[in-house]
């Protein structure tokens, strides 16, 4: 387990089902590693700065550790792999393990 949490910053709107989503795969993550978790609400100053800086057509929109990751539709997987490079992890498919 990582032992640095992970800030994760989700720009949201109400009633978005995309947002919601997003929230499920951010509180998996939490159940096998510390994360902290800020929403932004979209229509909000900071995030109206975010949605101008990093041009972001949709919500929701996910930081991590302060940078853009992702908008829309979040997948679970892409956010794995790019934690394990923020963790230095190795990706060891199927084939890499001895018999």
């Amino acid at each position: 387990m990582a032992s640095v949490p992970l800030k994760v910053t989700l720009l949201t709107l109400h009633d978005c089902h995309l947002c919601d989503q997003a929230r499920g795969v951010i509180g998996r993550l939490g159940r096998e590693r510390p994360v902290v978790v800020e929403e932004t609400a979209w229509d909000s100053a900071e995030g109206q700065l975010l949605v101008q800086r990093d041009g972001i057509p949709f919500a929701p929109a996910v930081y991590i550790d302060g940078s853009f990751f992702a908008y829309g539709r979040i997948s679970e997987g892409a956010l794995r792999r790019r934690l394990g490079k923020r963790d230095g992890a190795r990706r060891w498919l199927p084939w890499h393990r001895l018999p």
